[in-house]
């Protein structure tokens, strides 16, 4: 009872925290709690618990920004997605978990620096769907085998000439539409189950309320220097798990999910009586 409760409360403080950032300077939920949750659960299930956790946070921004919707430059991102987050979620299926665990990692490094590069507004003039296409097809592809959509889209969006509103949009509705696509497939093959539920709920929950907090903070801390400290904290948290990558199933059993060590140390108990 009470490593559960200390787990539930270590998630909703990393909920916090990432829903914190996400607001704070425009996306990074997924970064930030794809980068800390597997020191503390598995690293599969940690893609399953961020993947589901996001949409209700998501679905909250694609209301507030729902007035910047333009499907012109939305359809060519979506339909970049749509071919390519099944090829991302193959690898997400195929790699083995410690391997899953580095990619993860490479892939937080490569998400920062794309998010920190200085990028040169587009002439409007200049035809944007292949870069769109292209834009929404990294993303997906990096939703399916990471959970990491956001930044290359984000990329994309910097270098238009939108108005606030519609940037953030774009981004919300093409994070919102790749996420209800990643937790389809997680549904139809199965990885989405009863014991993670408790891990989900916290985490989308308290997601929301620092998303709320973020608001706030980010009336009265430069965006700019927030996000580079972020940046740093984030790229040693991706180096850790490079070089470590998944801790042995011995060590972590017991942090995946309560229940399942609990299941793990009734067998335990009950070979230990039976052996003579």
């Amino acid at each position: 009872m009470v490593a559960e409760f200390t787990l539930l409360a270590t998630i909703a403080a990393i909920a916090f925290f990432a829903g914190f950032i996400h607001s704070a300077i425009g996306f990074g939920f997924g970064i930030v709690a794809i980068a800390l949750l597997p020191f503390f659960i598995d690293g599969r299930s940690t893609h399953v618990i961020v993947s589901l956790s996001s949409v209700p946070m998501l679905i909250m921004a694609a209301w507030v920004y729902r007035d910047g919707f333009d499907w012109k430059s939305l359809w060519p991102a979506l339909l970049g997605a749509a071919f390519f987050l099944p090829l991302g979620f193959a690898l997400f299926e195929w790699l083995p978990l410690d391997w899953l665990v580095r990619a993860t990692g490479m892939g937080i490094l490569v998400m920062v620096w794309m998010s920190l590069r200085k990028h040169e507004v587009a002439n409007n003039t200049e035809k944007q769907l292949i870069p769109c296409f292209f834009a929404g097809a990294t993303g997906g592809f990096l939703a399916g085998a990471v959970s990491i959509a956001g930044p290359p889209i984000a990329a994309f969006g910097l270098k238009q000439e939108w108005p606030q509103h519609r940037f953030k949009a774009f981004i919300t509705q093409c994070l919102i539409v790749i996420a209800l696509y990643k937790v389809g497939l997680l549904f139809f093959r199965g990885h989405v189950t009863v014991d993670s539920w408790g891990s989900i709920l916290t985490l989308a929950s308290l997601s929301v309320v620092g998303v709320q907090a973020g608001v706030l903070a980010s009336q009265r801390i430069s965006a700019a220097r927030f996000k580079g400290l972020v940046a740093i904290a984030l790229v040693g948290v991706a180096l850790l798990m490079i070089l470590r990558g998944q801790p042995p199933l011995e060590a972590s059993a017991e942090t995946t999910f309560p229940q399942e060590a609990a299941t793990l140390n009734d067998a335990q108990i009950r070979a230990s009586t039976e052996s003579p």
